[in-house]
C-alpha cells in the first residue's frame, strides 16, 4: 500500500493523503501461511480499520452487503442491517485520511460472483490521470469528480447510501459531496486482501473476469528457517518418533509429487508448512494421525493406497490405530510401505 503525505490533490481534497488501493489474492496450498501473511501485513492496523469475513458455500450477497431485517423493541420494525462490505466502506468514506482493509478469507469457498453481485463492477479502479463524474447529482458534477483509486464504475444502492450518510442529508468527503443521489464507489483508501486455497477441495472456481481485477501472489510452500517460529515448526518432533516435522514434510511432499505426477491437482495435494502446528516443539501423535494421516488417506492417496501404505492397512481406522498404538516390534512409521526410504531421506534430506 503506497501513501503520499505530500498533500497532492487526489480528488478528495488537497489536505488528504494520496492512497493507492490494493486488491490482491494470496493463493497456495492449505497451510502454507496465506492468512498469516495478511495478519503480519496488518498487525499494526487498528481493528476499526479492517473487517474480516470468511466466504463459504452458504454465504450470500445479502449477508455481505446488508439486508432488511426485523428489529424488536416494544414492537416490530424493519431496519437495514449492514454487512461487512458496507461497514468497512462507510468507515473508509467517513475517514478519508486513513487506510482501511476488507479481508476475505477463502474467497473461492463461496460463489464470489454471486456474493459480490452488482458490486463486482466496483473492483475496476480509476488509474492515474483518469477522472469520472458520472453517476452523481448533475448539479454537483463539477464538484464530484472522482480520480485515481476510486471505482471506475458505480452502483446505485439506496440502503447503503442511507447507511453511509446516517441522519445527515449529505456529507462532505474532501471534495466529494455525498448525498442521496450519489452512487456507491470504492474509495481510494479501501483495499481488499483475500486468500484462496488452490486445492481442488474448494467448492467454487473464480472465473477469469473476477481474477483479473485482483493481483495474484503465490504464497510459497517453504520453510524460512531465518524466522524463529518457522525454525521451531521445522524442528518439531512428531511425538516420540525422532523424526522432525520438516523432514517428514519434505519426504511426503516429494512422494506426493512423484506418485501423482501428471494429475492436475498434484501441487494442491501437498502439505503446507503449517498444515499442523507444534505445541512446545512437539506435534502430538493424535493430532498428526487425525489431521495428516487422514488427509493422506482420504484425499491425497485415495486411489493409490496400496502403493503407499503397508500391507494389511486397508481402512483409515487401521491406519490411525497402527500409528497411535503400534503393535509389538513395530514402529509408528511402519504404516508406510517404504519406511526405509523415509529413514534414508531423514538421514540425507537432499535425496
Amino acid at each position: 500500500m503506497k501513501k503520499d503525505d505530500s498533500g497532492t490533490d487526489n480528488g478528495l481534497g488537497s489536505s488528504l493523503p494520496n492512497f493507492t488501493p490494493t486488491q490482491i489474492i494470496y493463493y497456495g496450498v492449505p497451510g502454507c501461511g496465506k492468512s498469516n501473511k495478511i495478519r503480519e501485513q496488518l498487525k499494526n492496523v487498528p481493528e476499526k480499520n479492517k473487517v474480516r469475513v470468511v466466504f463459504h458455500p452458504e454465504y450470500t450477497n445479502a449477508e455481505f452487503i446488508g439486508q432488511i431485517l426485523p428489529v424488536t423493541n416494544g414492537g416490530i420494525r424493519y431496519e437495514f442491517t449492514p454487512g461487512p462490505f458496507t461497514q468497512i466502506i462507510k468507515r473508509a468514506y467517513l475517514n478519508p485520511n486513513e487506510q482501511f482493509y476488507l479481508v476475505i478469507e477463502e474467497i473461492n469457498r463461496g460463489n464470489a460472483a454471486a456474493i459480490f453481485g452488482d458490486t463486482f463492477q466496483l473492483l475496476d479502479r480509476l488509474k492515474a490521470g483518469e477522472t469520472d463524474s458520472l453517476g452523481n447529482d448533475p448539479a454537483n458534477a463539477a464538484v464530484n469528480t472522482f480520480t485515481e483509486g476510486w471505482s471506475q464504475y458505480f452502483v446505485q444502492n439506496d440502503d447503503v447510501n442511507a447507511y453511509i450518510r446516517g441522519t445527515e442529508n449529505s456529507i462532505q468527503i474532501g471534495n466529494i459531496r455525498f448525498d442521496s443521489n450519489t452512487a456507491i464507489r470504492l474509495p481510494p483508501n479501501l483495499s481488499i486482501l483475500a486468500t484462496m486455497n488452490t486445492s481442488d477441495q474448494n467448492v467454487f472456481t473464480l472465473d477469469n473476469a473476477f481474477q483479473r481485477r485482483f493481483d495474484m501472489e503465490l504464497v510459497r510452500n517453504e520453510f524460512d528457517l531465518t524466522q524463529p517460529a518457522v525454525n521451531v515448526q521445522y524442528n518439531a518432533e512428531i511425538d516420540d518418533t525422532g523424526i522432525k516435522w520438516g523432514q517428514f514434510w519434505g519426504w511426503i511432499n516429494a512422494k506426493i509429487t512423484a506418485t501423482l505426477k501428471g494429475l492436475s491437482s498434484t501441487e494442491d495435494k501437498r502439505l503446507g508448512v503449517w498444515f499442523v502446528s507444534n505445541m512446545g516443539g512437539i506435534i502430538d501423535d493424535k493430532v498428526f494421525a487425525e489431521k495428516v494421516l487422514k488427509f493422506l488417506w482420504d484425499d491425497v492417496f485415495k486411489f493409490k493406497r496400496p502403493q503407499i501404505f503397508a500391507d494389511g492397512i486397508d481402512t483409515l481406522e487401521k491406519l490411525i490405530n497402527s500409528f497411535e498404538k503400534p503393535s509389538e516390534r513395530k514402529e509408528r512409521f511402519d504404516i508406510f510401505k517404504d519406511k526405509a526410504n523415509l529413514v534414508a531421506f531423514v538421514a540425507s534430506p537432499t535425496l
